[in-house]
């Protein structure tokens, strides 16, 4: 049975955790902000489940602990950022940040990010940009390879995800974050803890054929899962991020992006791509909050099919799962808990209760 954790307890654990690694103290609070926030909004395969990944990479040497966070190009309108093989939250949280101060001056901005690390939630990134009235954020990132194109026999491609958050006026705003893969690789994780089957069309084993046992699984389908569902769509969709995350941002695409199944440890040099759009460059803000008002408000009244409570729109969920945690703690499984409580001793930092 899980425990609930408080939110504000466990972003502390972290955050001292990371201090104890070694990273700065703005580096590990930011770090350990946008990772306890996957937890939060209710993407628990993001969350605390892979705080021992970060740490082992950091113990490693796999990640530069004083990085040159700099900017290599730039315009009125774009900024190219060099990581220095920084660790991915704050760099992702920095290029985000300047992202989002260049399209306020210009109207639109897109920024990419060569030599990072894995950066968590790609939604927490598209949602700063909510932190601004008026303002449109994308953001997307390349990772390992584990996702197998369409007819070939080995992975290529990661998951590749895409978040977007758009603001509204009283609805609630619309939030996407999503892979481009069928599922994301932590929901194989969150089956092999639970010990439960996974949906065929998620995955594929060792010789290629599909899986619906998560112990089996070893590769994931492109959205669509297979040729007859159009899994080419999922294909295509990671192809747009591998190319503004990769050679687009100067860096490597997904088949060269160092990860968590490399026979060595080392510098993953995953990219990333941001984008921020000021509404009212294109238009008045309170006729584009209103429009989007009329939208989300005609989807979530609409009838719900039988055996269906509601319609939702992208982000309602999250948004509810964020507001029930957030009063009464995060949920942490077992095995992850035990996880947990092996890096406290380990680091002499004491696991909330």
């Amino acid at each position: 049975m899980a425990v609930r954790l408080p939110v504000e307890e466990l972003q502390r654990f972290v955050t001292e955790v990371f201090l104890r690694t070694g990273l700065s103290e703005e580096d590990a609070a930011i770090s350990a902000e946008i990772l306890v926030a996957a937890d939060v909004r209710g993407f628990d395969s993001h969350g605390v489940a892979r705080l021992d990944y970060y740490v082992r990479r950091i113990e490693a040497g796999a990640v530069n602990l004083r990085p040159r966070f700099h900017a290599v190009a730039e315009t009125p309108a774009t900024i190219a950022f060099d990581a220095d093989n920084g660790m991915g939250f704050p760099s992702a949280y920095r290029a985000m940040r300047r992202c989002i101060e260049k399209a306020q001056e210009s109207g639109l901005c897109l920024a990419t990010v060569r030599r990072s690390n894995h950066y968590g939630i790609a939604g927490y990134y598209a949602t700063m940009a909510l932190e601004v009235p008026g303002m449109i954020g994308v953001s997307m990132t390349n990772a390992t390879p584990l996702v197998v194109p369409p007819h070939a026999r080995d992975a290529y491609l990661s998951t590749a995800p895409i978040a977007f958050a758009i603001p509204a006026g009283k609805e609630r705003p619309l939030v996407f974050d999503g892979a481009t893969s069928t599922v994301a690789w932590g929901k194989i994780e969150i089956a092999r803890r639970n010990r439960q089957p996974i949906p065929l069309g998620w995955a594929l084993d060792a010789e290629g054929r599909p899986t619906t046992d998560p112990f089996a699984a070893r590769f994931l389908t492109p959205l669509g899962a297979f040729p007859e569902l159009r899994s080419h769509k999922g294909y295509a969709l990671a192809l747009l991020v591998e190319v503004l995350c990769g050679q687009l941002a100067g860096g490597v695409w997904a088949k060269y992006v160092g990860g968590s199944r490399s026979e060595t440890i080392g510098p993953s040099n995953t990219g990333h791509a941001f984008m921020a759009i000021r509404i009212d460059a294109f238009r008045p803000l309170e006729e584009f909050l209103a429009d989007m008002d009329d939208m989300l408000g005609e989807l979530r009244r609409a009838r719900p099919t039988d055996g269906a409570e509601r319609v939702l729109v992208p982000g309602d969920l999250e948004a509810e799962t964020e507001a029930e945690r957030r009063a009464n703690g995060i949920p942490v499984h077992p095995e992850v808990l035990a996880t947990l409580r092996e890096i406290a001793t380990r680091y002499g930092v004491p696991l909330p209760a």
